[in-house]
């Protein structure tokens, strides 16, 4: 009996193992991805008014961020050439721009969308899209992400925890019979 014990609580705490990581990788890439989706809409729209012939600054925000403080979305236009033509985001009170084989991927397949690291500590959500006159990028902080994706692994890590223990005390509890 003592080994079937073990046995049985070994396999349920393998069990227990793969449903909360499992959880947790499904609820940190649902984050992660909705992580995008003001961008999309940004960079699209911007896009189709700069296509109809808006002006590169009536589709900026109006508000300048530093990307290094600021938690707000951006957009930056850029020419062919991989310049910026205008920004509502610099890094340190420079202008920054993605690096080029970003928009040679956009290039080639269209719309992506990326995590940027300009610098250290600094990441951002990204959306790049072309128009005829060069591309869009538009993105925001990763900071509010990156707690909730740390919040949900102390959740996932405190429940597994707990049920391991639970666990642990049942068969415990089984192996004294």
């Amino acid at each position: 009996m003592t080994s079937r014990s073990l046995t049985v609580w070994i396999v349920l705490a393998g069990l227990v193992t793969l449903l909360f990581g499992g959880g947790y990788i499904l609820a940190q890439q649902a984050a992660r991805h909705a992580a995008d989706h003001p961008q999309m809409e940004m960079a699209r729209d911007a896009v189709a008014k700069l296509q109809a012939g808006a002006s590169v600054d009536s589709v900026l925000p109006r508000t300048k961020i530093d990307m290094a403080s600021s938690p707000d979305p951006f957009l930056i236009v850029v020419d062919q050439g991989n310049r910026v033509i205008a920004s509502s985001a610099t890094l340190g009170g420079d202008p920054i721009v993605p690096p080029p084989g970003v928009f040679d991927y956009v290039r080639r397949h269209g719309e992506d969308t990326v995590s940027w690291q300009p610098a250290p500590g600094v990441r951002s959500a990204i959306v790049v899209d072309a128009f005829e006159g060069g591309f869009v990028v538009a993105g925001r902080s990763l900071i509010g992400t990156e707690n909730l994706e740390s919040s949900l692994l102390g959740w996932a890590a405190a429940g597994w925890s707990a049920t391991l223990l639970v666990l642990g005390g049942v068969a415990a509890i089984r192996l004294r019979r």
